[in-house]
């Protein structure tokens, strides 16, 4: 894992301010969570970090490197999205498995970390299960397992 800075972030689409003038540090191993109404900039300012937003003033830094310049793909982020996104023609193990081999990880480590992601979030019974045998938790719990196999 890695440290997080924010360091005076803001977001504007003309004169509509998304985020503005955000300062803030996420430790190595800190759990977080962004909270506040709909429209106060959680959603956006998570998309700077990831690199699916372009940050219009300050700096993005992770790990003591600034990224704000950085592909998504190179910054090394997993997001976890409100609507899961898994594939249904695909049972729990493939859709947790799926992130290691679209990164080409070895397949000799594809059992391991995708058993170990499953027990993280009590799914180890549900592997043999497509979504649509899960309730809507353990949906979601199967899109954390999948952002938690790639190890961030």
């Amino acid at each position: 894992m890695a440290e997080i800075q924010l360091r005076n972030i803001s977001k504007r689409w003309g004169s509509f301010i998304g985020v503005e003038n955000f300062n803030l540090t996420i430790t190595d191993r800190e759990f977080l969570v962004l909270l506040g109404p709909s429209g106060c900039g959680k959603t956006t300012t998570m998309r700077m970090i990831a690199g699916l937003e372009e940050v219009t003033e300050g700096d993005i830094i992770i790990d003591g490197k600034r990224v704000n310049d950085l592909d998504p793909k190179d910054r090394d982020v997993a997001m976890v999205f409100q609507s899961y996104a898994l594939y249904p023609n695909m049972n729990v193990y493939e859709n947790i498995r799926f992130p290691l081999k679209v990164r080409r990880i070895p397949e000799d480590e594809h059992d391991t970390r995708v058993r170990r992601a499953a027990a993280m979030v009590e799914l180890d019974d549900f592997l043999h299960r497509r979504p649509a045998e899960l309730s809507g938790g353990q949906r979601q719990r199967v899109a954390l397992a999948r952002a938690i196999v790639r190890e961030p």
